[in-house]
């Protein structure tokens, strides 16, 4: 093979990868500059729903009177579509967080949008095609990338991962003063169904940052609000 064509073949994965991961740092870098000018705090919560986990999570929101953005995976919503009918009608924005988290660097490229379009497929009644949308494990290809824009969804990123899936679980108030020392974020949190330690850290974690956004005067809001993504009332009534 040529030196040309190796270097060729070289770009490919560049391109394919190299493009959806440069703007993914563009954007979050943005993000973060639109939280501190906002002084915006937005709790989002991946993976869900948990038959347990959410519900505690909806009571703890409800009691604090703050409304959070949830991207649930499709593949969890026959059984819970009762949790999801109460996560839209307490006033909280719903995305889609793809069918099954495949991660979209280790499948073949497109892959992602498949498992993206069965997402948003199974969350039809709650989120609109043209919804937020959160990539599983924050990766994108090309092809996913231009099927996604093709189809005018918004991507969903976040600024702050309150490490609530780490192996070992970071202190509450390292993620508290993260965020207020940012000026604000879009925090990462998960209210899938797992280990009671681990709910227990997304209840505190959650709390904790309610607690310290009202008092370093943040408002509290959707992801949708912060990017002033269009509304749409027609994905968040009760399913047919």
């Amino acid at each position: 093979m040529s030196l040309l064509g190796a270097c060729g073949l070289l770009a490919i994965p560049a391109l394919v990868y190299g493009v959806p991961f440069a703007m993914r740092k563009h954007a979050i870098a943005r993000l973060r500059e639109r939280c501190e000018e906002e002084r915006t705090l937005v709790l989002s919560f991946d993976d869900g729903p948990g038959s347990a986990t959410t519900p505690r999570l909806l009571d703890l929101l409800r009691e604090r009177e703050a409304r959070a953005t949830f991207f649930p995976l499709g593949l969890r919503v026959q059984g819970r579509e009762e949790i999801l009918d109460r996560v839209a009608a307490e006033g909280h924005e719903l995305g889609c967080h793809s069918f099954s988290h495949r991660h979209a660097w280790k499948i073949v490229p497109g892959a992602g949008w498949r498992d993206a379009r069965a997402g948003f497929a199974a969350l039809a009644p709650w989120v609109e095609p043209t919804g937020l949308y959160r990539p599983p494990h924050g990766k994108l290809d090309l092809l996913t990338l231009a099927a996604l824009r093709r189809h005018r969804a918004l991507l969903a990123w976040w600024t702050v991962d309150s490490g609530d899936t780490w192996q070992a679980l970071p202190d509450p108030e390292q993620i508290e003063r993260e965020v207020a020392d940012a000026g604000g974020a879009v925090v990462l949190l998960h209210d899938f169904d797992r280990g009671a330690e681990r709910v227990r850290f997304v209840l505190d974690v959650t709390e904790r940052l309610v607690a310290r956004a009202r008092r370093e005067g943040f408002a509290i809001r959707t992801l949708g609000e912060l990017i002033g993504a269009p509304a749409h009332p027609g994905a968040v009534t009760r399913r047919p």
